[in-house]
């Protein structure tokens, strides 16, 4: 689960937990206040799991010129008090290892041997049965590459680690290099790198594209939409939503003009939050918002609740004005 996704629903739930505990929805006082506690709960478990997402070692690095082709990788980790990062090192039976992984080194750079180690301490441990080797207090890598590909610029490397203390807790950290630059920094994730070539390709590829290709493209979609309007959760609300505007319109342009703006308001509300999120948080937050456990979680307790009000248990009221 990513930083982003957690502290996205976790701010989502905060802001409705809020809003129900300043206006008394519930009219039935008893029941507000176990709808209160239940809130307040889930609300602490949303907190205390994103307090979990600890980092214990803190990355520096840098990247070392020695030569045209070759370059010196370095990592510089500051271990917090109390915890021990396990090294490369480690015997069959033991902790997991340290591993540094180099997703875009095919055809373009090559990895010289094993990264070397600073100091580690070697201890027996009664659990494993077997010697670890950990880092304590700091840890440095420093892994010589050569670059293969002239217009090569960008080395990325993945580092995965394992710390522990009480617990352990796997770690995977993200870093780019820019050989042009000579500057390494850390990163949430890679951003696919696409060589000229590709690019070349992927425009040949889209040239063909027509106005005719984006009319079919938009008419598949206008059809989805209505196959949609049959899915279990959508079309029972038909009848209910049609009622509505029937009843409450004294004539039938009325009808129609209310039903016009409520459909154009559905349509802006949603743009408008999907391109604020999406500005703020980057184009895959929503997909990582909407497979979130705890996003998930946030919403399955608000459908009991409001299930539950449509049962009898309580009665939902909008506050007075």
């Amino acid at each position: 689960m990513s930083d982003l996704s957690l502290n996205m629903s976790c701010s989502v739930f905060f802001i409705f937990s809020m809003v129900m505990l300043r206006y008394s929805f519930v009219e039935n006082f008893s029941i507000m206040r176990q709808l209160k506690h239940i809130l307040l709960i889930v609300l602490f478990i949303c907190i205390g799991a994103n307090a979990q997402i600890i980092t214990p070692v803190k990355w520096q690095v840098s990247i070392e010129k020695k030569s045209d082709t070759d370059y010196l990788l370095t990592f510089n980790g500051t271990i917090e008090k109390d915890w021990h990062l396990y090294s490369q090192v480690t015997l069959k039976g033991g902790a997991a290892p340290l591993q540094l992984l180099f997703p875009n080194s095919k055809n373009n750079f090559s990895i010289i041997g094993k990264a070397t180690e600073s100091a580690t301490t070697t201890k027996f441990n009664d659990v494993f049965g077997v010697n670890e080797t950990f880092f304590i207090d700091k840890a440095q890598l420093q892994q010589r590459i050569v670059v293969t590909e002239p217009n090569h610029k960008l080395i990325q490397v993945e580092l995965v680690y394992q710390v522990c203390k009480e617990v352990c807790v796997p770690q995977r950290t993200y870093f780019e290099f820019d050989i042009s630059k000579l500057e390494g920094k850390n990163v949430k994730r890679f951003i696919p790198i696409k060589k000229e070539t590709e690019k070349q390709s992927v425009v040949e590829k889209q040239t063909p594209v027509t106005e005719n290709g984006l009319w079919s493209i938009s008419f598949i979609a206008f059809l989805s939409g209505f196959a949609a309007l049959l899915t279990p959760c959508v079309f029972p609300m038909i009848p209910m939503t049609v009622s509505f505007f029937t009843k409450q319109s004294k004539s039938k342009a009325n009808g129609i003009k209310s039903a016009i703006i409520y459909g154009v308001s559905i349509i802006l509300i949603y743009v408008f939050l999907g391109s604020v999120i999406t500005l703020l948080f980057g184009s895959d937050a929503l997909n990582a918002l909407s497979t979130n456990v705890w996003f998930n979680l946030v919403f399955f307790v608000l459908l009991v609740v409001f299930a539950s009000s449509f049962f009898g248990a309580f009665e939902i009221m909008l506050p007075n004005s």
